[in-house]
């Protein structure tokens, strides 16, 4: 896993990855300038970007908020930080109140409150037939949330080439 702590989705923008349910931005750069840096990659270049896009798709994906929306409890990513932020939520039994904590393979997520469960957001959600990926296991009668493994190659964005990685 990377390192790096700053802000993901600026990076998977950067990258050309899409942001999930996020506002459409065009397909530009981040930045004021994006839109004019129009630069042809060397080979090497392509294939540190396809490295890159592997390795904050992974970053991103086993991110607490991440977990929380891709389990379809709230409909945004953006819901999902504010609710972690808020303190809503435990990772086994601790309570959790940072959005991009990373969460390892095994790790229990459940709310906090059993109010929170009368939420309407929270219900507006549950009724609705979301597809979870394979590497979550959720009940959605005890709203627990749990990370079975990390995703495979298959499993991320279809805009990664892996020929470019294992060459």
């Amino acid at each position: 896993m990377s390192k790096y702590l700053g802000p993901v989705l600026k990076k998977l923008r950067a990258l050309g990855l899409p942001l999930p349910r996020f506002r459409n931005k065009g397909n530009n750069p981040p930045g004021q300038h994006g839109a004019k840096r129009k630069r042809r990659k060397s080979s090497y270049g392509l294939k540190l970007q396809e490295k890159q896009k592997v390795l904050y798709s992974y970053g991103s994906e086993s991110r607490l908020d991440n977990l929380i929306f891709r389990s379809g409890l709230l409909n945004t990513i953006g819901f999902a930080r504010e609710w972690v932020s808020h303190g809503h939520f435990l990772v086994d039994g601790k309570k959790i109140n940072i959005p991009s904590s990373k969460i390892e393979p095994g790790q229990v997520i459940s709310l906090k409150k059993e109010k929170m469960k009368e939420n309407k957001l929270v219900k507006d959600n549950l009724e609705k037939n979301l597809k979870f990926p394979p590497y979550l296991a959720f009940d959605k009668q005890k709203l627990i949330i749990t990370y079975l493994r990390y995703p495979t190659k298959e499993e991320l964005s279809k805009d990664i080439d892996t020929s470019l990685i294992v060459e």
